[in-house]
């Protein structure tokens, strides 16, 4: 077996690389400050500072809102495998390119009524999980200055981070790491 040492002397005429062709490259990384850790979408909406990027969907006749950063894409025609005793919010799983994710219906998720089974599927990485989402339609991106977000009520799932107004349209903000949390401790039905 060839090493990629060997390989590249075999190919320069059995002579190791020349020096003086190995220039000092100043590394990308170096010329640049360093980037400032961003604080959990549900700080930064706590502190009603600063502006965020929301990715708008519908479920049924509402319109949700979550950080953008948390979305990974958003998947059309999207088909799951059911699986068995899955949780009722779960419709099953697929498969993205080389990974298998686990696919829920977040109108289930969030108890409210939804017009199907989703025509649009959000994959969803907030911190270290990923899952699928589908909803009904994706609609659009949305910068928003998070001083016009309104607190959640009281009663409101956790879920819920608050409300803003995209014209005379009302945006309920969801927490990506919550939702996920959510999905993932579904537990499976009781067996009988």
């Amino acid at each position: 077996m060839r090493t990629p040492r060997s390989l590249a002397i075999a190919l320069n005429g059995g002579q190791p690389r020349p020096r003086p062709l190995d220039a000092d490259v100043t590394l990308l990384d170096e010329t640049l400050p360093p980037i400032a850790p961003v604080a959990p979408f549900r700080e930064r909406v706590a502190a009603r500072e600063g502006r965020a990027d929301l990715l708008v969907f519908r479920v049924g006749e509402e319109l949700f809102a979550t950080d953008l950063r948390a979305v990974e894409e958003a998947v059309d025609g999207v088909t799951a495998r059911s699986i068995p005793d899955a949780p009722p919010a779960m419709l099953g799983v697929f498969a993205l390119r080389d990974r298998t994710l686990p696919m829920y219906v977040l109108g289930r998720v969030l108890d409210v009524s939804h017009a199907g089974s989703g025509e649009m599927t959000l994959v969803v990485r907030p911190s270290l999980a990923r899952v699928a989402l589908a909803v009904d339609a994706v609609d659009d991106v949305y910068d928003v200055p998070l001083d016009a977000v309104r607190p959640a009520p009281a009663d409101a799932d956790a879920m819920v981070l608050g409300v803003t107004w995209r014209g005379a349209e009302l945006l309920t903000l969801l927490d990506p790491d919550l939702v996920v949390a959510a999905c993932l401790a579904a537990s499976p039905p009781d067996s009988p």
